[in-house]
């Protein structure tokens, strides 16, 4: 299991806030607790008057990560906007969409255009389905089922073959978005090749992830990184052996030859973040943008 405390009421967060998987009594007890403790803090935020009317309730996006959930979905479209160039015609998949992190944001943005969003968690595609699209019909959300050990360990379907929902050469912009992390080597080539897939030539590929050159390797020996990724593979590294999906760290030079295989460069050096630099949290991912050729 992760080691720290703060990653294990990560993980015991995401679980209970992603998977509908059936479990032991304490464990269902402890989900029902956890969902009622979040249920009453969406009460306390409407009385409080601070509910914005795209925000999803707590149970729905507290899988999706820390730090505040609009703000960071802000910054993002910001970065699509000033680095890539995005413009309201423009037409968007978003990989692992979540409740609509980056989603809610866009809607202000994307005005002629359209989204995709996709997510293995059923209710969060359900709530983005009923209460974004019908104020933004060119907003669209589709529900995967693919398996993931974390997140939705039933899934039927396999991250090593899936294929986008989307057609060939359909968009501008693919956002995968806190998705590189919980992905295998398998997984991730996959995922960069249909990337490759549905961008149109010239189209660009926003992921985060967390990127490991030699000065950010030699951190992760010391001990000097907000993760501590101890299980070298080589090309990778995970946080942990018993859940690796958990967290998992790629080279870049390794990340750089598989998008290279399927058609997409690096378009500009990586954006760090402070996760390789520092062990302070919350800790932000590196961000890398490819370009279909």
């Amino acid at each position: 299991m992760p080691g720290s405390k703060s990653d294990l009421k990560s993980l015991r967060a995401t679980k209970y806030t992603s998977s509908t998987r059936t479990a032991g009594s304490l464990e269902r007890l402890r989900r029902s607790a956890y969902h009622t403790g979040l249920r009453a803090l969406d009460v306390w935020d409407r009385v409080r008057g601070k509910e914005h009317p795209l925000l999803p309730p707590r149970r729905y996006r507290r899988f999706i990560g820390n730090g505040d959930f609009l703000e960071v979905g802000r910054r993002i479209t910001a970065y699509l906007r000033d680095e890539l160039g995005m413009g309201p015609g423009h037409d968007v998949l978003d990989a692992g969409c979540g409740a609509g992190r980056v989603a809610v944001p866009l809607t202000d943005v994307l005005t002629e255009g359209s989204y995709l969003g996709f997510d293995i968690v059923p209710h969060a595609i359900d709530w983005c389905s009923r209460t974004i699209t019908p104020r933004h019909p060119n907003f669209r959300f589709a529900h995967v089922d693919i398996r993931q050990e974390i997140y939705n360990p039933e899934g039927t379907l396999s991250a090593v073959d899936f294929r986008f929902p989307a057609p060939d050469a359909a968009f501008d912009i693919a956002a995968l978005i806190g998705l590189i992390s919980h992905l295998r080597p398998a997984e991730m080539e996959n995922y960069l090749a249909e990337s490759a897939r549905v961008l149109r030539p010239g189209g660009q590929c926003l992921t985060t992830a967390y990127l490991v050159d030699d000065a950010v390797a030699a951190n992760i020996a010391r001990g000097a990184t907000a993760f501590t990724f101890t299980h070298d593979h080589g090309d990778y590294h995970v946080h942990s052996e018993e859940e690796p999906t958990y967290a998992i760290a790629y080279r870049l030079d390794y990340l750089l030859s598989v998008a290279e295989r399927h058609g997409l460069r690096m378009r500009r050096d990586p954006h760090p973040g402070t996760w390789g630099v520092s062990t302070r949290r919350p800790a932000s991912m590196d961000l890398l943008v490819l370009e279909r050729v």
